[in-house]
């Protein structure tokens, strides 16, 4: 099947399983590793909302996309390092992996350079995996109220990613803690809990996911 098709496929599936959830979900084509031809192909047909995680990489498909599309959204999944969040404030509408409180002014002196609000999700580990990031979430209370003194940022939510598991079921425990921590400070902005991938997406959307990342269902394999 073509990228389209593999999109199309997985958009019905995930708007089957919201309505079972009954709330709305958004489908984030996640085109890291992924030529800009297959995510071309993606926006030409209408597809607006792409996931990117190293910032060089990325640069190169935002502006040649950019020049050829409107309206469309590029979403920030990596590690957040500070020599590149200028680069990352100037080019993404969200990031979704902010987990210490010390990139949040810089963040918001960037986004003031901008003049724009930088949209951002704070990303938990509450699996603990040291391989990941992610902030305990003992320390959400801190970093949420920190988030929400400056003027040039837009909290939005939350972003989780469970230990890789084959069989999805024994991470749902994962996933409902995570829903757990999104439901106590939601309101009308922080209204996203990105969570769920291409193996696992399903489960995670009927535990309360609003987003779900999806690369490799979508674009096949890394390159």
């Amino acid at each position: 099947m073509s990228v389209i098709d593999n999109y199309n496929k997985i958009l019905n599936e995930v708007k089957e399983v919201s309505l079972k959830a009954n709330h709305h979900v958004d489908l984030l084509a996640v085109s890291k590793t992924q030529c800009v031809e297959k995510m071309d192909e993606l926006a030409f047909y209408g597809v607006k909302m792409f996931g990117e995680s190293k910032v060089q990489e990325a640069l190169p498909k935002i502006e040649y996309l950019s020049n050829k599309y409107n309206n469309l959204e590029f979403h920030f999944i990596g590690k957040v390092q500070t020599n590149k969040l200028k680069k990352i404030v100037e080019h993404f509408h969200l990031i979704h992996s902010v987990d210490r409180i010390e990139v949040l002014e810089i963040i918001d002196k960037y986004a003031c350079e901008l003049n724009k609000k930088q949209n951002i999700l704070i990303q938990i580990n509450i699996a603990h995996e040291t391989q990941k990031n992610g902030i305990d979430p003992v320390l959400l209370d801190n970093i949420i109220n920190e988030a929400k003194k400056y003027r040039n940022i837009t909290l939005k939510g939350l972003m989780f990613m469970p230990p890789y598991e084959e069989d999805v079921t024994k991470n749902l425990g994962y996933f409902k803690q995570a829903a757990s921590l999104f439901n106590k400070y939601k309101d009308n902005e922080f209204n996203t809990l990105s969570m769920g991938m291409s193996h696992d997406f399903k489960e995670a959307v009927l535990c309360g996911a609003t987003l779900v990342r999806v690369g490799t269902s979508i674009f096949g394999e890394r390159i």
